[in-house]
């Protein structure tokens, strides 16, 4: 049989929609369309948290992956000191949230995805950007790059995953439909859960199961990468 790394295996891959951007295009627009895919590479389907990575569509501007880092700066082709950052430098302030909710599922900030098996499909999100957005956080502006000037895009190895770790077998409209999601992990051979806070009460783990409550697997047994060519151009245009 199989290891668990083995099993718990997913490559992600980055295309773009055009080649070629309009440097005179409505600045609100969508220009840029990076489409990432991440595919199984065994039969059974997973489900992940995908909060600020490269997966994260976000549920507003300023809480995607783009924003929060999941791509790296675009690099010129013809001068590497030329770059155009995606994302927000630091971390955005988003204000407290009072008791946030044992259920991650509750959390309006975080996203689950499911990657179907080997052989059943993939889950392909897309990030569209507008030129306002593709320049809002970089230091090379809009009116400093030229026609025909070329860059790199590349997702960043550091954000091909969430920070977030978790993740379970299974799907969301399969076997975890219905199910609420708990923000610790299993418990390991000891009995103790890794990311149980100081202080923080041991949860009933049986009992919990037993009223639809599904557990992180350790977020290290979840490998995912980057297809081997995932790097791609774009060129502005006039």
């Amino acid at each position: 049989m199989a290891s668990v790394e083995a099993q718990a295996h997913i490559v992600v891959s980055l295309a773009i929609s055009t080649p070629r951007i309009s440097l005179s295009a409505e600045p609100r627009d969508p220009v840029l369309l990076l489409k990432v895919r991440a595919r199984r590479t065994a039969a059974r389907p997973l489900t992940l948290c995908t909060a600020d990575s490269v997966l994260d569509i976000g549920h507003h501007a300023r809480h995607d992956g783009v924003f929060l880092g999941a791509f790296l700066p675009l690099i010129s082709t013809s001068d590497p000191k030329r770059k155009i950052q995606l994302h927000f430098s630091g971390w955005p302030n988003y204000g407290s949230q009072a008791n946030p909710s044992n259920n991650l599922l509750e959390r309006d900030y975080l996203r689950f995805e499911t990657v179907p098996g080997k052989g059943e499909g993939e889950l392909s999100v897309t990030h569209e950007i507008s030129l306002k957005k593709l320049f809002s956080h970089s230091d090379l502006k809009l009116e400093n790059v030229k026609a025909g000037e070329k860059f790199t895009v590349r997702m960043s190895p550091k954000k091909l995953k969430s920070s977030w770790g978790w993740w379970s077998w299974g799907s969301l409209e399969g076997e975890l439909k219905g199910k609420k999601f708990a923000k610790w992990d299993h418990p390991d051979s000891h009995g103790d859960i890794e990311n149980l806070m100081p202080g923080e009460k041991m949860p009933d783990i049986e009992g919990m199961k037993r009223e639809g409550w599904v557990f992180s697997e350790p977020s290290d047994d979840l490998k995912v990468e980057a297809a081997e060519a995932e790097e791609v151009v774009l060129e502005f245009s006039d």
